[in-house]
């Protein structure tokens, strides 16, 4: 991977080169502040010297560091090789002059303690892991961290901690709203992701944090209202027995008992402490993520203003094992923890990866400032097109399917589907989508599911960039939107007035995509997501709605519905 404004390779030459062994300690007890210890291992240069620690900090066993997992990516789909191993390449860190210090929060693994599930006291424990670490006589006194997923989460919340001795964090590839990313994409339950995460943990008492907080009698009301007014809930076995038998998913029953944002999320969200973060911050968001981390690492992009911050933005990546991209990683903290010059600051802080072209480009901000941002109307005949849509082009309709059987699924479910003619040129789309959808529904919500899809000569696709959202939370935090990037509270929703038209602004997730010339876009609009869909679609599919619903896509002259696209001129 290379980051250096037509500087080619020569950074690597700069940075710190593989010349140690390894030294392994495990099962370390870090006192915490309450008399709490952690669980930690620790994977150090074999020698008496003192080098700079990168925490990995998550709830996964630490016994996951020595599967025997190869070196190279497996296929997402793989059946095996595809473990949690997310807290970084320990023999190649150690190599290269860094401790890996990969550490069980309380709670989890042989930590004692309860699970917080990204709760205050887990950030609190982090500055204490990082503060302890700092005073032992392998460190030198530098502390970074690494990781991805939960690995990446967590450090916006222990940076905003500030403990001295944290010099510069990766949150390379992790959400920052624990509401938005994880738990609820735009107001909809995300009930494959939680449904498989909770097994992934390795919490021992397995308690949600609403039944540990709630007294008996209102965790019992609370119950009760949620089981009355959720009526998807109602509909989906394996998230309705969850309210009789919390247990089973304390993560899902958590984000089932907490429906609207608020302290709950925010508590756990990076993006609400972002203000108190000191240190530099090396950004990342993979671009075929949409469905749990790309927003995130946007948003931290957006919302963080220290002019030493770094971000990627790069192609397919694959979590397990976490191996990639340790070059820069390196190159990061030998300058903040080495003092290493290794030219990383000199060079433009965005690095994109452009699908399509293939290729990286170096830029100096997000969204690009050269930016020309281009309606494409949803036109009769399933047809995109930058001419406006004429008064009596109507409106195109699909019905919801609250039971769905599998000859459906296989067909492809139900929706409104608009394709451009093949491109005569390349069409450059790099930075933030919003779709605005001019719609109506038959009952009081229904869900809007997008996907923009990039669709070869031979009719082949692939997908570009996802949104989602609860028709009934579709009003905006006027403060906060942009034509490019409406934004909302799900704090508050609204009963949609079955048959009238309303304006649904809808966030698609950024990208960067070059539609070739001779290809197409596309975009789908559906209520449904299911988990035979695509790879990632295998645990990140959404609630369905139990509605028998009829939604409507208008757009003629009268209620135009458009995507907002970011068009990049290309270069003559």
């Amino acid at each position: 991977m290379e980051w250096n404004d037509g500087q080619g390779d020569s950074w690597r030459d700069r940075i710190s080169q593989p010349v140690h062994e390894m030294r392994v300690t495990k099962r370390l007890r870090v006192p915490m502040r309450d008399g709490v210890h952690l669980s930690v291992d620790v994977f150090a240069p074999d020698n008496d010297g003192a080098y700079p620690a990168l925490v990995a900090y998550a709830p996964y066993w630490n016994e996951g560091q020595y599967l025997p997992v190869p070196t190279s990516n497996p296929h997402p789909t793989a059946a095996m090789g595809n473990y949690a191993i997310e807290a970084g390449d320990s023999a190649y860190l150690a190599a290269r002059g860094y401790a890996h210090v990969v550490a069980n929060v309380r709670g989890t693994g042989e930590s004692e303690g309860e699970y917080q599930l990204m709760g205050p006291l887990e950030a609190q424990d982090g500055y204490d892991l990082i503060e302890w670490l700092a005073e032992q006589p392998w460190c030198d006194g530098n502390v970074g961290m690494v990781g991805v997923s939960y690995f990446s989460w967590i450090q916006y919340l222990v940076a905003a901690q500030q403990p001295p001795h944290l010099r510069a964090i990766a949150p390379i590839e992790g959400a920052t709203d624990f509401y938005r990313d994880v738990c609820y994409r735009g107001g909809i339950l995300s009930l494959g992701f939680l449904s498989y995460w909770n097994t992934e943990l390795s919490d021992r008492e397995s308690i949600s944090r609403t039944e540990r907080d709630l007294s008996p009698e209102d965790f019992q009301a609370l119950t009760e209202r949620i089981r009355d007014e959720n009526l998807d809930i109602r509909h989906v076995y394996s998230a309705y027995q969850l309210l009789m038998a919390p247990r089973k998913n304390p993560v899902l029953h958590d984000a089932i008992m907490h429906p609207l944002d608020g302290p709950w999320y925010h508590e756990r969200s990076g993006y609400q402490h972002f203000d108190r973060i000191d240190v530099p911050v090396l950004s990342g968001a993979a671009l075929d993520f949409w469905d749990l981390h790309l927003a995130g690492g946007f948003r931290a992009w957006d919302r963080m203003s220290n002019p030493a911050n770094k971000h990627m933005i790069y192609p397919r990546f694959h979590l397990r094992p976490f191996a990639e991209n340790h070059d820069v990683l390196v190159r990061w903290y030998d300058h903040w923890m080495k003092g290493n010059d290794t030219g990383m600051l000199d060079e433009s802080p965005v690095m994109l990866w452009v699908q399509g072209d293939d290729t990286w480009r170096n830029e100096h901000e997000w969204p690009l400032e050269r930016t020309e941002w281009k309606r494409l109307y949803l036109r009769a005949d399933n047809a995109l097109s930058w001419d406006e849509p004429a008064p009596d082009e109507g409106s195109d309709s699909f019905d919801n399917i609250p039971y769905v059987y599998l000859e459906s699924i296989f067909g492809g479910v139900p929706s409104a589907v608009y394709r451009t003619e093949p491109l005569e040129s390349d069409l450059e789309v790099s930075g933030p989508i919003a779709l605005e959808l001019m719609g109506s529904l038959t009952d009081t919500d229904g869900h809007w599911i997008v996907e923009i899809r990039d669709v070869s000569p031979d009719g082949s696709t692939r997908i570009v960039t996802k949104g989602w959202l609860k028709a009934s939370f579709r009003a905006l935090n006027t403060e906060l939107s942009t034509p490019f990037r409406p934004e909302r509270d799900y704090t508050d929703p609204e009963p949609v007035t079955p048959g009238a038209i309303d304006r649904y602004a809808i966030q698609v997730h950024d990208t960067s995509n070059t539609f070739l010339a001779g290809h197409r876009l596309e975009l789908i609009v559906k209520s449904l997501d299911h988990s035979l869909e695509g790879e990632w679609n295998t645990i990140f599919y959404h609630l369905p709605s139990s509605r028998d619903v009829t939604h409507t896509v208008h757009h003629n002259a009268e209620n135009p519905s458009y995507l907002l696209l970011p068009v990049v001129p290309r270069a003559l």
